[in-house]
């Protein structure tokens, strides 16, 4: 696979959003400046500067950006442009008291989804709007900073991908009605958008029922993309993270099943996108990449070098807090 064949028809390629943990009291340090830099170039369409934190909002881990309006920000721009990329930043929140999962699989993963029901029911319609407000306010932050696509997380199990899911919130259709209002506002400003789901949450009983309707109502939110993760952190993270033969294959049909239903709108195909036969993928198909990039910031230009799949950049699972990966030699 080269990425002349998945650069053709008009395919685009993703950065994906990651945590780097490259922060320092918050903010990003010359390591996150870094990271991007290497790898921003103009094959790449779109890098998207990952898991940053809205203000007030909570991380899903204490190595976690939040977006101020330092110039910290319009430095990583700048870096990210010169590169010949497009500057994307991801906007996200947990909520106060959340703990990620250190082990890949939950004992019971029920516990999680019964979790995340009370945490819904307990919040307020004010409490929820306070939650969206701050979205709105990252955005003009991003904005005003020079970054040209915005992505809102709401996949993964963070409080966006609860609130959003009709069999978990009640009030969602609220919700996707503020977000899509959010998404029309930065589309008429320019900006670029997209937001990320979780396809699947790696519960199998609350998997069994509703899931195509959840993919389908997100599908019909007016955001430019739709990145297709899969995956809670907290119930099965070999979802998010797919390295067996039969989790990749398994994200790749869930994937294209949703392309296909929905061929008039656009969608990030992720999971170690290169190893897939890009001439049967659908044209609304694009390709997001993270793992081979960590790995090699030339992986572009060298295909067949990408990430092993060491596990050494699940740092937080590992007891770290930044990435580290064996293959990536800083310059």
């Amino acid at each position: 696979m080269t990425r002349d064949t998945v650069t053709s028809n008009d395919r685009l390629i993703f950065l994906l959003a990651v945590n780097t943990g490259f922060v320092t009291e918050g903010s990003p340090d010359s390591r996150f400046l870094d990271f991007y830099r290497v790898r921003s170039t103009p094959e790449l369409h779109c890098a998207i500067v990952g898991n940053v934190v809205v203000p007030g909002g909570f991380g899903s881990n204490t190595s976690t950006p939040t977006l101020t309006t330092e110039p910290i920000w319009i430095d990583l721009v700048t870096a990210i442009q010169t590169g010949g990329s497009l500057p994307g930043i991801q906007l996200t929140t947990t909520w106060d008291g959340y703990v990620g999962l250190r082990k890949f699989v939950a004992a019971d993963p029920r516990e999680f989804i019964a979790h995340a029901r009370r945490i819904v029911e307990r919040m307020s319609p004010e409490e929820v709007g306070t939650v969206l407000n701050s979205f709105d306010v990252a955005a003009n932050i991003a904005m005003q900073h020079g970054f040209r696509h915005v992505q809102i997380h709401a996949g993964h199990g963070y409080l966006l991908s609860l609130l959003i899911d009709r069999r978990i919130n009640r009030d969602a259709t609220n919700v996707l009605n503020r977000l899509a209002r959010l998404s029309e506002r930065l589309r008429g400003n320019g900006i670029q958008t997209s937001i990320r789901i979780s396809l699947k949450t790696g519960d199998p009983e609350f998997d069994s029922t509703g899931a195509i309707e959840f993919q389908d109502t997100i599908a019909q939110l007016p955001f430019d993309f739709i990145d297709l993760s899969s995956g809670f952190y907290n119930i099965d993270k070999r979802l998010i993270y797919p390295a067996r033969p039969d989790v990749l294959t398994a994200r790749l049909q869930e994937s294209l099943a949703v392309g296909l239903r929905h061929p008039n709108r656009s969608f990030i195909l992720s999971g170690r996108a290169l190893t897939h036969n890009w001439t049967g993928i659908p044209a609304n198909m694009h390709s997001g990449l993270c793992r081979d990039f960590i790995a090699n910031p030339k992986f572009l230009q060298e295909s067949k070098n990408g990430c092993d799949n060491h596990g050494k950049c699940h740092y937080y699972s590992r007891g770290g807090d930044h990435l580290t990966c064996a293959k990536w030699v800083r310059e």
